[in-house]
């Protein structure tokens, strides 16, 4: 617990660099996920947890990320598949390129920096046959990737049903990788998620997330964003919170059993003065 709540310490450096970069730019983001429930039920982290999940309108996404690219803060920078030719992902981390961790959370540890996981937010058709079927489609490239990389990106403590398990376990003996490329696969995803225009669609969501169709919600369940409180800090959350958070997970207020309390079992290596 102790090494966990050094990680939550350089993690909430990390999110204030963050926070001062989108107030001065006029950037639009939001708490999602986890950090999101951490804001409601802890007003701050979930305490077993250690990162934060951070949600931005595709149009501020692609500023934010312009941004750093043009000016990079000194010890800070992006990690998406631009930068990094092992990250096979289409959302992105702000990174503390001081800190140095060992992330044992997948079959094939691997090393990186302290994160915010930065996901973009895109539009969705109003047809409800149309979105299903839009939906559908970025899962399919979702899986693709997903598979194609079986060791190094699936979560391999998560809980799963007996066939996905089963069909899991054949995926890493089959060399697939070599069937699918990831990078026009990841091309043709990202071109999908960016049909339509979060700000005029009625549905929105974070397509990327691990929630998958239950992601999909309602524009005005985001709406401008409001204030919450985490670890004293005051953060942007959607203007409907409980309506999301309810549609991702349910009854979110209820504490999960204690062996689902998993954290990303992160090993520091070494980490900047905080």
């Amino acid at each position: 617990m102790e090494n966990n709540k050094k990680v939550q310490d350089l993690t909430l450096a990390l999110l204030r660099e963050f926070m001062t970069l989108c107030e001065e730019n006029n950037l639009r983001y939001y708490f999602t996920g986890g950090a999101l429930i951490g804001v409601v039920r802890h007003q701050g982290f979930i305490p077993w947890d250690d990162d934060i999940d951070i949600g931005m309108p595709r149009k501020d996404y692609d500023r934010f990320l312009q941004l750093i690219e043009k000016n990079k803060p000194e010890g800070y920078g992006i990690c998406n598949r631009f930068t990094d030719k092992d990250w096979h992902f289409a959302m992105s981390q702000f990174i503390d390129e001081e800190s140095v961790i060992e992330i044992n959370l997948a079959e094939q540890p691997r090393q990186a920096h302290i994160w915010l996981d930065i996901f973009p937010l895109d539009g969705l058709p109003d047809n409800r046959f149309l979105r299903w079927i839009r939906v559908k489609h970025i899962l399919l490239y979702r899986y693709f990737v997903q598979i194609a990389h079986i060791r190094t990106q699936v979560d391999s403590h998560r809980k799963r049903p007996v066939v996905e398990k089963a069909v899991l376990g054949i995926m890493k003996v089959i060399p697939i990788v070599r069937l699918i490329d990831t990078d026009k696969t990841l091309d043709k995803l990202e071109n999908l998620l960016r049909k339509s225009d979060f700000d005029v669609s009625a549905y929105v969501g974070n397509m990327l997330g691990r929630y998958r169709e239950k992601e999909v919600v309602p524009a005005v369940y985001f709406g401008k964003p409001q204030k919450g409180t985490f670890e004293g800090i005051e953060v942007n959350i959607p203007a409907k919170t409980h309506e999301l958070l309810t549609a991702m997970y349910g009854d979110y207020r209820k504490l999960p059993p204690e062996n689902q309390r998993v954290a990303h079992n992160v090993k520091i290596i070494k980490y900047r003065e905080v």
